[in-house]
């Protein structure tokens, strides 16, 4: 709970997108935690396209679901599913930005043609 209140609290006062930001935004994709996802995206400033040091975005993160130590089995919400869902929106507005925004090509056009591919 106490990290939960210092991402909160990291995220509140961010004016840009921060390691802290990006962090909360993959840990609470994971959790299924569609309130603080929405707050934080809403504040348009978080890098959606962020990765761990596994590579992994948040959007990789909420699809896989939380591991249920009971059953070992990862287990997708419904929290997990409208954080995708969430997630899916705020890239395509990411992409269409880079390539609305591009006069040439740029690893985000050159990502957003995978993306739409």
């Amino acid at each position: 709970e106490a990290a939960k209140k210092a991402k909160e609290e990291a995220c509140a006062s961010a004016t840009e997108s921060t390691p802290v930001v990006e962090e909360a935004l993959r840990f609470y994709a994971p959790s299924g935690d569609e309130a603080r996802l929405t707050a934080l995206l809403e504040r348009g400033i978080v890098n959606v396209m962020a990765t761990d040091e596994d590579d992994k975005m948040a959007i990789d993160l909420a699809k896989r679901g939380s591991y249920n130590k009971e059953t070992k089995e990862w287990v997708q919400s419904e929290g997990h599913k409208a954080c995708v869902a969430l997630l899916k929106e705020a890239m395509n507005k990411a992409y269409e930005e880079a390539c609305a925004s591009a006069t040439e090509s740029t690893p985000g056009v050159e990502e957003a043609l995978r993306f739409y591919a």
